[in-house]
This record gives C-alpha cells, sequence and structure tokens, in this order.
C-alpha cells in the first residue's frame, strides 16, 4: 500500500486498525512530516513580502529544506513498514540445524542494522525540522509564530517517538558495540531536538504573551 497517493483516512484507519503496519517507527516520519507542514506554512506567508525582504533567501532556503525533509519522511514511513516486514521474517526462518539457526541469526542482525539506520534518519529529519524552524522562529511572519511553535512540539514528539523505536530494536540486537553506538547517537539527537524544541517554544510564548 502506497499511502503517499491514498486519502490521508485511509493512512490513520490502517494505524488505528489490530494490524502491524503502520506502526510506530511510520507513525513518528509522519508526525514529522506533519510538523515539517507548519513551518513551511509559516515560510511561504513570508516569502516575498517587502516587509521580509532582508530575510527572503533565509526563507526561501528553509522552505527548500522543509519540502526535501517533508518528502524524505514519507518516503521513510513506507521504509518503515518495509522494514518492519523484513524483520518478521527473517525471526519466522529456520532454526532447525546450527546452519539454520546461523544463517537466521544473521539475518536477524541484517535487517535489524537496516531498520535502526532508518529509524535513526527519521530522527535526524525530525531535528532538521527543528533546526529549520527555530530559525523560522526568529524570522518569519510573527503573524505566524504560532505555527511555528506547533511545529516544533510535533517535531520535538516524532524524535521521542523514533527514539523509543530506537530502544525497541535495539532489544533484539546482537551486535553490544554497534547498539551501544546507535544508542549515543540517538540520545545526543533527542537532547538536541529538546534544546532547539525549548529554544523555540521561549520565542514563541514570548510572542504570543506580548
Amino acid at each position: 500500500m502506497d499511502y503517499r497517493t491514498e486519502p490521508l483516512m485511509r493512512y490513520l484507519d490502517d494505524a488505528a486498525a489490530a494490524r502491524p503496519t503502520p506502526g510506530g517507527g511510520s507513525v513518528a516520519a509522519m508526525a514529522a512530516a506533519l510538523a515539517s507542514t507548519m513551518a513551511s506554512m509559516a515560510a511561504g506567508f513570508t516569502a516575498g513580502k517587502e516587509k521580509f525582504k532582508a530575510v527572503e533567501p533565509q526563507i526561501q532556503d528553509a522552505l527548500r529544506r522543509l519540502a526535501d525533509l517533508r518528502a524524505g519522511l514519507l518516503d521513510m514511513a513506507h521504509e518503515d513498514m518495509a522494514a518492519y516486514q523484513a524483520i518478521m521474517a527473517a525471526y519466522k526462518l529456520p532454526k532447525g540445524t546450527d546452519a539454520e539457526k546461523a544463517a537466521r541469526g544473521a539475518a536477524i542482525l541484517k535487517v535489524t542494522r537496516a531498520s535502526l539506520g532508518l529509524v535513526e534518519r527519521v530522527l535526524g529529519a525530525a531535528v532538521g525540522v527543528l533546526a529549520v524552524g527555530r530559525r523560522l522562529a526568529d524570522i518569519a511572519n510573527p503573524n505566524l509564530v504560532s505555527d511555528v511553535g506547533v511545529a516544533a512540539e510535533l517535531a520535538l514528539g516524532a524524535a521521542r517517538a523514533a527514539r523509543i523505536n530506537v530502544a525497541v530494536n535495539l532489544g533484539g540486537y546482537s551486535d553490544a558495540a554497534d547498539a551501544a553506538a546507535v544508542r549515543g547517537r540517538a540520545d545526543q539527537a533527542v537532547a538536541e531536538a529538546e534544546r532547539l524544541a525549548r529554544e523555540t517554544r521561549d520565542v514563541v510564548m514570548k510572542a504570543l504573551t506580548r
């Protein structure tokens, strides 16, 4: 199922259903994609306005960056479903002999490593949305500052959700050294996401309570 060509309600219904996909990783990517839309809207209402001519190059860069992030996140939402299916297929491989056990273990390691890489990409993209939003909080049309705030909160939630999915994947991961490295990178990314969201929130709330 390619949800990129389906009505939004189809994705929501399938995600809510008692079925394995779309699951948490896919939904985290979709949440980050939604976050990017609100940042893009704020930039869009700033672009081309004489009042904001001085920051036009930065606004155009933000629009391009957000469009790229959004497209990538939609792809990741679908890749996550395929990654889950690959993991399930690996766990179903035969394990009756030592050779089969070895082959099964290697297959599980391979697909889990790929899934971890994907979730890290989702986390990185969510941080990317937050980074763009942080810039927009300072330079975008102030009438859209609340939307920048919404983007930040959604992207932060997506980053934290992706971190949870990192933990899920690490639960069955046999490469201890790589697991520690992945865990460290994920924690660092979430810390950066929290910093960016906090700074954005401060700017937004100050603007809204003047």
